[in-house]
């Protein structure tokens, strides 16, 4: 039988909660510890976890246009848990749907540091718009050249559209 736990900081991240409220809701009892993983990382029943999220007005499993079953809920947060950029990015953009912007930009950040460019391109998003962080138009651009440096079609797309408008607005100007 697999063991589907997750990191404290996971749940932290999945919870929109700081991870010592995490580690006092297992104190307390509220959340149930299950072990530790080989990084000696404590874990914590990821069924307790999406049980959790429903109970704190979440769209659990998922919100937003693409509903995803409870299973593949589970398997993009154990992935994520583990590291997988693929995961770290869609587990992400799914917290970004149901308003968890703090959480996602974490998630989209680590997935980033891995060159990660649909997770750039969504860190493009959140600092155009203040979603999870100060809105920064300077960061917006900076990740946007970046997911486009990495090959995402639309953030190339759309770099090229801000050069073109650029150099046109030179040539009115000069």
């Amino acid at each position: 039988m697999e063991l589907n736990a997750c990191s404290r900081r996971m749940a932290s991240v999945v919870l929109g909660r700081s991870e010592r409220t995490v580690r006092r809701w297992c104190d307390e009892g509220t959340l149930r510890l299950v072990g530790s993983d080989a990084a000696g990382r404590a874990l914590v029943a990821l069924e307790q976890v999406l049980d959790m999220l429903d109970g704190l007005g979440a769209q659990a499993p998922c919100g937003g246009d693409a509903q995803l079953s409870r299973r593949e809920w589970m398997r993009l947060v154990l992935d994520a848990d583990a590291g997988d950029a693929d995961a770290l990015a869609g587990l992400g953009t799914q917290l970004l749907h149901e308003g968890r912007a703090a959480g996602a930009v974490s998630l989209l950040q680590e997935a980033a540091q891995q060159q990660h460019a649909d997770a750039m391109h969504w860190l493009c998003h959140c600092h155009l718009r203040g979603l999870g962080v100060p809105r920064d138009p300077d960061l917006a651009l900076m990740w946007l050249h970046r997911a486009a440096a990495q090959g995402h079609a639309l953030a190339r797309a759309q770099a090229r559209a801000l050069r073109r408008l650029s150099l046109a607005e030179a040539a009115r100007e000069g």
